[in-house]
């Protein structure tokens, strides 16, 4: 990662490189458009020092985009087995060097 301003915030609000660089790499995956037009956007003026984690996080423009991906993640969480989640701890804790908390 840069001493770019966004490297900076990912830094500081993920506490582990790892997962800051991951985080960065799907908000580059985002400006590309997989999430749509509007995560786009915010992506793109994130990477681009447009705007900062912080205004996006207090900010109601992406509200309704927020809230939907939760819904999607929680539903899809809530659907795997006990096995399933282990096993996604697991991989989390090989990769990133962080539990499950």
């Amino acid at each position: 990662m840069t001493d770019d301003p966004i490297d900076r915030d990912l830094a500081e609000m993920a506490g582990n490189p790892r997962v800051a660089a991951e985080i960065k790499h799907h908000l580059q995956r985002l400006s590309r458009g997989v999430g749509g037009p509007e995560l786009a956007e915010m992506a793109s003026d994130l990477l681009d020092g447009r705007t900062s984690l912080r205004e996006v996080g207090k900010s109601e423009v992406y509200a309704d985009q927020f809230a939907a991906a939760t819904r999607r993640f929680l539903n899809w969480y809530n659907e795997l087995t006990p096995e399933e989640c282990e096993e996604l701890n697991r991989k989390a804790q090989e990769e990133f060097g962080v539990d499950e908390g």
